[in-house]
């Protein structure tokens, strides 16, 4: 085989791992809120959340969409984009839903209990949290919570990759730099990394990550893992890095950050649910 066709097959063999990641991505990205959400709706507490966390991450959905729109991309990209702010808004509905509507109803039905009937119960609480926090790491339910439904994301997104056609490398000069779109990447980009921050440091006051998913956080890394791969396989060409600049640091940023997440995660696993003073 000449070198031509090395070429050929190598550029042929990029576009087919970037059309696979591209695939787990969007898998990952349609389910990633859904953990989060059953965890809130189990819980019925939105305690474990940061609503500056889901504030600043729906005006980068929001930012994201309008770039989309205003760059004129692919309309499965601009659905996903519009079902991102869809999900954010049934989170902060549940937020406030269980921070408010439903605190005012649970504080009502609960309202002749004692104060000594209160501290119990909360030190039970406290108690059974961390019993079952205990009781899944050293069960074998880490397969079922966990593993399996990565492994479901992965199977979609594989299955979703041989559904779709094949597609050749495009002609770097048929993606002019617009300004415009390129100002809301990077401004969603900006957003998506400011929205972990009220995260981190909720976690770090109350020492403890009670409330909060695992799979979500575990479906946001492997997302925009394989998203930033999807970019980096398809062209290393310097125009379409530059293009997608702003989305490579949003993804990658967000790892970054996502792993002091983990390490909450690690630290304060034991704690269980957060007395309130």
């Amino acid at each position: 085989m000449n070198l031509s066709g090395l070429s050929e097959a190598s550029a042929s063999l990029r576009v087919s791992i970037s059309g696979l990641m591209g695939s787990t991505s969007l898998a990952c990205w349609i389910v990633l809120l859904l953990p989060q959400l059953i965890e809130q709706w189990r819980l019925k507490s939105a305690e474990g959340i940061a609503i500056g966390f889901i504030s600043i991450w729906f005006l980068g959905d929001i930012t994201n969409l309008v770039g989309a729109l205003w760059a004129g991309l692919l309309p499965e990209v601009v659905f996903l984009a519009v079902w991102f702010c869809i999900a954010d808004f049934m989170m902060i509905g549940s937020y406030f839903y269980y921070t408010h509507i439903y605190k005012k109803k649970k504080d009502h039905t609960h309202h002749h209990s004692s104060t000594a009937e209160d501290e119990t119960s909360h030190l039970l609480q406290r108690r059974q949290s961390e019993a079952s926090t205990h009781s899944v790491v050293e069960s074998n339910k880490i397969f079922t919570n966990y593993i399996l439904p990565i492994l479901f994301v992965l199977g979609s997104g594989f299955l979703g990759f041989m559904s779709s056609g094949s597609e050749e490398p495009e002609d770097p000069a048929s993606h002019p730099i617009e300004v415009g779109p390129q100002i809301m990447g990077y401004i969603s980009a900006a957003l998506y990394l400011g929205a972990r921050i009220p995260q981190i440091i909720q976690n770090h006051r109350r020492k403890s990550v009670y409330g909060l998913s695992l799979l979500f956080f575990l479906f946001s890394v492997l997302g925009n893992l394989t998203y930033a791969g999807q970019i980096l396989f398809y062209r290393s060409d310097s125009q379409y890095i530059l293009l997608n600049l702003s989305w490579l640091l949003g993804s990658l940023g967000t790892i970054f950050e996502d792993s002091f997440i983990f390490l909450q995660f690690y630290m304060y696993k034991d704690n269980g649910k957060v007395i309130s003073d």
